[in-house]
């Protein structure tokens, strides 16, 4: 074999092994959709969070945020104990979370400690609660038959990734 044709090889490979990495990357890219986010709440499209614009908003702090009837039936005392216990599992992060009660009516504030602010008369479900982010925009829902353990790890998870934030 010939030095020129020997060295025209050796180009070529040289182009197929820079171009290898491209070609493939498209290949999957194009020919594969990846799987969405997985969250296990309701992730919701970025916009202030009705109740934020309040006074009495915990500004500056992550926010688990549900509306409490008055008086406090069954459902609403099972979601203030979910979201005591999801603050509570945070460890060093629980300093970061507050809780806010979005009262749908006028009445005794549901327990010591928790933002009591008037529920939005639109716009805020009244069957779970919401993540909140120290900016005011909410981020997640989570319905009241959601599983706690799995919330709680979601939670700790956007706590973690958001560390300079709030």
């Amino acid at each position: 074999m010939s030095h020129e044709k020997r060295s025209r090889i050796l180009l070529w490979l040289m182009l197929a092994l820079c171009l290898l990495p491209v070609l493939a990357s498209s290949a999957l890219y194009f020919g594969r959709v990846p799987a969405g986010g997985g969250s296990y709440g309701v992730l919701l499209p970025t916009r202030p969070f009705p109740a934020a614009a309040s006074p009495a908003w915990p500004k500056g702090r992550w926010v688990l945020a549900g509306v409490v009837s008055s008086p406090c039936d069954g459902a609403c005392r099972q979601r203030q104990f979910t979201l005591r216990q999801i603050r509570a599992a945070q460890g060093e992060a629980a300093a970061r979370l507050s809780r806010a009660a979005l009262m749908a009516a006028a009445g005794p504030a549901p327990e010591v400690g928790v933002a009591v602010l008037p529920a939005p008369r639109s716009g805020v479900r009244s069957d779970g609660f919401y993540l909140v982010d120290p900016l005011g925009n909410q981020v997640l829902f989570y319905a009241d038959d959601q599983e706690p353990r799995r919330i709680i790890q979601e939670v700790a998870r956007v706590l973690k990734t958001n560390n300079g934030l709030g």
